[in-house]
């Protein structure tokens, strides 16, 4: 019931803040190459925060093509970020973190459905292992269960055109990390997946990733990882001037079709305030004050 209201609350805010600005015509376009998609979890099992049910996914994929977006793959937006090669217009990358089993179970065929590829960022400590990541402690205990792959379902999600990058090791912020701790993240992370996967790994999306969550320095540890993008937690789009290693994301929940739409024309950019600092603590405070928290 608390998420549900939590649910109810961010909609409506979502949908006041992007009506007012597009009566307004404070939605600008122009400069907009890449829209970013971020996803968690796919699944109709009740009480389990941060998922889409199956059917809305399937209903938002669908939306994508009706607005006029198109879904690009990674090796697009590198390219674009690399080379300065063109995006479609209306480019759209479709994102899922944490590597949950129920990508591989309900998203990927509904993206094979519509044709679209995807990418999984993953924390390598839990491919394969049966311990619940550490948000999803206090589900588990409640006897909500979400799985996340092994190495031969990774293998599986990348037959079917969800390319698999990193999220770190361990699920844990990189601000909350000694700085050696940190590297080690990005490093071993990047290499594990390499010598699994036999390819360069060039993408990398920070746990939580709001401006909270990692810090600048952190940054060039990334790039002397060898990443060529990283990904935030964001709300925004992202312009071909935008830093290839703080790359905005939606964070999509199971809105209307119509705060969809609202969101997918940047007309609730201005919700990016909650993913500052300052914005982060006043989210806790929320959280706090409905029982909804997590780590």
């Amino acid at each position: 019931m608390r998420e549900q209201l939590k649910q109810v609350l961010k909609n409506s805010v979502y949908r006041a803040i992007g009506e007012t600005a597009k009566s307004i015509g404070a939605v600008n376009g122009d400069e907009r190459s890449l829209r970013v998609l971020m996803y968690h979890k796919v699944n109709d099992v009740p009480n389990n925060r941060m998922s889409m049910p199956v059917g809305l996914f399937d209903e938002q994929m669908a939306q994508l093509k009706e607005l006029g977006y198109v879904v690009v793959d990674l090796d697009a937006v590198l390219d674009h970020y690399t080379h300065g090669a063109r995006l479609a217009a209306g480019a759209v990358l479709i994102t899922f973190d944490d590597g949950y089993r129920d990508n591989l179970l309900n998203a990927a065929p509904v993206l094979h459905k519509h044709g679209y590829s995807a990418v999984q960022f993953v924390p390598i400590a839990y491919v394969g292992d049966r311990q619940p990541l550490p948000h999803e402690e206090h589900l588990a205990a409640n006897g909500v269960l979400n799985p996340t792959v092994d190495w031969g379902e990774i293998a599986e999600l990348e037959r079917l055109g969800m390319r698999i990058e990193s999220h770190g090791i361990s699920h844990r912020p990189l601000a909350d990390l000694e700085l050696d701790e940190a590297a080690r993240e990005i490093t071993i992370s990047k290499l594990r997946l390499e010598d699994k996967l036999g390819r360069p790994v060039r993408a990398f999306s920070y746990v939580k990733g709001s401006e909270a969550h990692y810090k600048q320095v952190h940054l060039s540890l990334v790039r002397q990882a060898g990443y060529d993008v990283a990904f935030t937690a964001v709300s925004g789009a992202n312009s071909p001037a935008s830093d290839p290693l703080q790359l905005r994301r939606y964070n999509v929940e199971p809105y209307s079709s119509r705060t969809f739409e609202l969101v997918l024309a940047g007309a609730c950019d201005l919700i990016a305030v909650k993913d500052t600092v300052t914005g982060t603590r006043a989210r806790r405070v929320f959280n706090a004050a409905l029982g909804t928290s997590s780590k």
